[in-house]
């Protein structure tokens, strides 16, 4: 079976190595360094191997307990744990490394009394963490330390989906393990030589509720011992190591599905993130490419910025020369043109458009075509400033002043109350503002000149349709001075 990192399990006379497809055995005495080059030879035969390792202590060297805590007590605090663990192991908890499963609450009939229950797995440090140092020396990353018979459990439960309460028994030559599964959390362990009494007695304390009886590896011989003291049982094909690489792979692949690991306390790693030290090279990598990019997108911007800049400012200078022939283009043009354009608006933080100014001319036009025909009117002044009209002008009687107002209303302007006052005994001087609106539809000013045209046609007079024009013959007077004579009427 191929693995995908390196797996060294511990065995009663060796060291079983396996990378990959091969597999190194070494004596049980052998030296770590041993061990640690037969595992860098076999990973650079398989270059395309995961370099991670597990180490598989073997089952004399673990101790297990199963801890009825009470309710005071939380299962997760790791500190309460350990020293609730040193009650029932015959090491300190200075010197051990635990690891913890909580079991489902279905293990014990009183919880009230006992609160909660947790399985516990230790190892003593002294005996893994000169070999756990020395593979992280050589560049070897240790990614967990799990016993053997766990990941054969973690193994068998994929395959058999343990429910309920099961019984395993995993056989080393003459020893064996004997489980008691709480579902898939273990409830009981006990390493034992594999006999009669050994078996009486895991009989009497764990199988009389068991659902399932499995054993793994085990002789012909020790098959028919285990069918006369325990009853029927249901024999693994697979043998008892095929197990541990299956549960390695599981290991690696899904960490969290397994319920141990020991790769912890005084025997976690010195560095936390070693195992992903690739990983997080490869995400340096991705970041640093990504600032690198987005560097070089914003220089080659701003530089494409700067030389549309540099053409405008140029498009600038030839265009002043062109405007301005006789005159030395500004060092700062931009800043000289926002001046001038500001001292246009009026403001320095205008920004809407400059508006042309009305003609005179246009407005006098309207002005003079607008003025009625049946009154008599002499015009003083006329003073004409971007739309606005001052117009002074009189009359012979002080509502021909209203008469005309009202006929510069209809033809475009917004006219104030005109102002009269009495000169004499027959004229009346009157002045009037206004403001032409500029846009008047075209039927009004057709519909006025139309009328105009006809009244004169009845009186016999010349058409005012186009701007009067001072003659002997006109009754207007344009910024004319006044004198006594008397006037002529057209009439």
């Amino acid at each position: 079976m191929s693995l995908r990192g390196s797996l060294i399990i511990e065995g009663e006379h060796e060291w079983r190595i396996h990378v990959a497809d091969d597999f190194r055995t070494l004596p049980k005495s052998s030296e770590h360094a041993a061990i640690v080059a037969t595992v860098k030879e076999l990973l650079a035969k398989s270059k395309s191997v995961h370099s991670g390792c597990i180490i598989a202590p073997a089952s004399d060297s673990c101790f297990f307990s199963c801890l009825h805590l009470p309710p005071a007590i939380d299962t997760r605090d790791r500190s309460a744990l350990i020293y609730e663990l040193e009650n029932h192991l015959p090491i300190d908890a200075e010197s051990m490394a635990a690891d913890f499963s909580v079991l489902p609450a279905t293990t014990h009939k009183d919880q009230t009394l006992h609160g909660s229950s947790v399985s516990a797995i230790a190892v003593e440090v002294h005996d893994w963490k000169p070999l756990a140092d020395k593979l992280e020396s050589a560049n070897i990353p240790v990614t967990n330390i799990i016993p053997s018979a766990i990941l054969a459990i973690a193994s068998l439960n994929a395959k058999h989906s343990f429910a309920g309460i099961s019984s395993l028994m995993l056989c080393h030559a003459n020893h064996a393990d004997l489980i008691t599964l709480a579902d898939d959390h273990i409830s009981s362990w006990k390493y034992a030589k594999l006999e009669a009494a050994s078996l009486e007695r895991h009989k009497f304390l764990d199988l009389p509720e068991s659902n399932q009886i499995l054993v793994v590896d085990c002789t012909e011989a020790q098959g028919s011992l285990i069918r006369d003291h325990v009853g029927s049982v249901q024999i693994e094909p697979d043998s008892l190591v095929v197990s541990c690489l299956q549960g390695a792979n599981t290991a690696f692949s899904k960490p969290a599905s397994i319920h141990f690991n020991l790769r912890r306390d005084d025997l976690a790693s010195e560095d936390p993130l070693r195992p992903i030290n690739r990983q997080l090279s490869w995400l340096a990598f991705a970041v640093a490419a990504c600032l690198i990019t987005m560097i070089f997108g914003s220089w080659w911007r701003t530089t494409k910025i700067e030389n549309k800049i540099a053409e405008n400012l140029l498009a600038q200078s030839e265009a002043f020369k062109e405007s301005f022939p006789d005159t030395r283009v500004p060092a700062s043009l931009l800043r000289r043109v926002r001046s001038e354009h500001s001292r246009i608006m009026g403001s320095r933080n205008a920004t809407k458009q400059i508006e042309a100014p009305n003609s005179a001319t246009e407005v006098m036009r309207v002005l003079l075509a607008s003025l009625p025909t049946d009154i008599r009117v002499r015009i003083s002044s006329i003073d004409i400033r971007n739309g606005d009209l001052d117009l002074t002008f009189q009359v012979q009687h002080f509502v021909e002043a209203g008469i005309v107002a009202e006929a510069l209303s209809q033809g475009g302007f917004d006219v104030s109350q005109p102002a009269t006052a009495q000169k004499d005994a027959k004229t009346f001087e009157s002045t009037i503002q206004a403001k032409w609106r500029q846009i008047v539809s075209t039927s009004t000013n057709q519909a006025a000149e139309g009328a105009a045209v006809s009244s004169r046609a009845e009186q016999n007079k010349p058409s005012i349709g186009e701007p009067n024009i001072p003659t002997p013959g006109n009754a207007f007077r344009i910024a004319g001075p006044q004198t006594e004579t008397p006037e002529v009427d057209a009439r």
